[in-house]
């Protein structure tokens, strides 16, 4: 059975479209893509069917990573049919909590909570700063979360794959 997890941030077009073409390579690099699935959202649905923002497609493509997935807002089935559901920050994983359904299948939590420390566990909106060095460090502290996940979950824990 194919396990699921979802992305998301506010608005699906920087930290969650990262997160889930890192994951994706991660998976890919374990072989894992058979039996797992990612995908990203958002909380609201300002950039619904928009590309990501340039510094976040230039960020993954300086990595070797292309995307061209449009933002879309996360739905309820979301919660039923994913078993993970990762926000970026604190806030995020608030909001998720607060409007997922009473019978909500996935573990909501921060995707920081694997491999970063505890003072950079939340991953932060790049979108309103200058330049692409924001992009450049939600890119590694992803990169970092994933593997951590991969080697946490994926890798340790059969059942889950």
């Amino acid at each position: 059975m194919i396990k699921k997890i979802l992305m998301v941030c506010m608005g699906n077009i920087c930290r969650s479209p990262m997160a889930e073409a890192i994951m994706r390579r991660a998976l890919e690099r374990t072989k894992a893509t058979d039996e797992w699935f990612v995908d990203s959202a958002a909380l609201v649905g300002y950039h619904s069917g928009s590309l990501p923002e340039e510094r976040a497609l230039d960020v993954l493509q300086k990595h070797g990573i292309t995307y061209s997935k449009e933002a879309r807002v996360i739905t309820p089935d979301d919660f039923l049919e994913f078993d993970f559901i990762f926000g970026m920050d604190s806030d995020n994983v608030a909001e998720l909590k607060k409007i997922s359904p009473s019978n909500c299948k996935a573990k909501i939590m921060l995707l920081g909570a694997y491999g970063l420390a505890e003072t950079e566990k939340n991953i932060h909106d790049p979108y309103y700063f200058l330049g692409e060095a924001p992009f450049e460090e939600v890119y590694e502290k992803c990169v970092v979360a994933c593997n951590a996940f991969i080697q946490d979950v994926v890798l340790k824990n059969p059942s889950c794959s």
